[in-house]
């Protein structure tokens, strides 16, 4: 039980900005057993998601969805402190300047400096993830499960998504932040992970449940391709940029 205590305020503090108390435990089978909890911290921010939304239209029921709109994503950058934005500009930068060269595309990866394509990717991720939520927040007046599919279930999704990845996909780097939990990547908690949260998409989406599930799955098949070509397998860079990319895709499913 000790180790799922750190194991949670792991989660919270690695993926988000949330002060957690000192991690007495910093030990491998803590980051393992943190892996379960990076769905709950995805939950944890669509409840925060949806409470600045529910307190903004309380407030004034005539509030602009445009001012909402771009609260709740100011909110959502803060919350993850851009670490996933992070991913989206280093693996966007490497895709584009490798010209299609595995060793050179990992080399750019490690350069902390960026250029105009990770500039350009960020900007196009955070231009459509505020449009999807504008829309979203315009068609959920009256549906409250829509709004928590949205702000809830779609953080958490994607969090899931990359245990999903790295349960199935090989880890390109020797040593880095990722390799010590690699191995708790398991089929087996991914599948117990996906039925958790197909419940949830039908208690939440109804019938708007398996059109979702559905991009999901098949956004995460064709990432994983494409890694397993070009890379031969993951980063944490790519991991980052695969939780922006499975919330941006699935946010405008959604409100489309």
């Amino acid at each position: 039980m000790n180790t799922y205590y750190w194991g949670f305020w792991f989660a919270l503090t690695f993926l988000s900005r949330v002060p957690g108390p000192y991690l007495k435990r910093l030990d491998p089978e803590v980051q393992q057993a943190a892996m379960w909890f990076y769905p709950v911290v995805g939950a944890i921010l669509g409840l925060v998601l949806v409470t600045l939304v529910t307190l903004c239209f309380s407030y004034n029921p005539q509030a602009s969805v445009l001012l909402v709109g771009a609260l709740v994503l100011a909110l959502w950058v803060y919350f993850t402190g851009a670490m996933h934005l992070d991913g989206v500009a280093d693996t966007a930068d490497a895709w584009v300047g490798g010209l299609g060269d595995h060793a050179r595309t990992l080399e750019i990866m490690k350069d902390p400096r960026v250029g105009a394509m990770a500039v350009a990717a960020m900007l196009v991720v955070l231009l459509v993830k505020f449009a999807a939520i504008t829309a979203l927040l315009t068609q959920t007046q009256d549906n409250t499960g829509l709004l928590l599919g949205g702000l809830v279930l779609i953080p958490m999704l994607a969090r899931a998504g990359i245990i999903g990845l790295m349960a199935t996909t090989p880890y390109v780097r020797p040593h880095g932040m990722v390799s010590t939990t690699q191995s708790a990547a398991t089929k087996s908690k991914v599948t117990v992970m996906t039925i958790i949260l197909a419940l949830l998409a039908v208690w939440m989406l109804q019938e708007k449940a398996l059109m979702i599930l559905l991009v999901w799955f098949a956004l995460l098949v064709a990432y994983r391709a494409a890694l397993n070509k070009r890379l031969g397998g993951y980063t944490g860079d790519t991991l980052g940029a695969g939780v922006e990319f499975q919330e941006t895709v699935l946010l405008v499913a959604l409100a489309l």
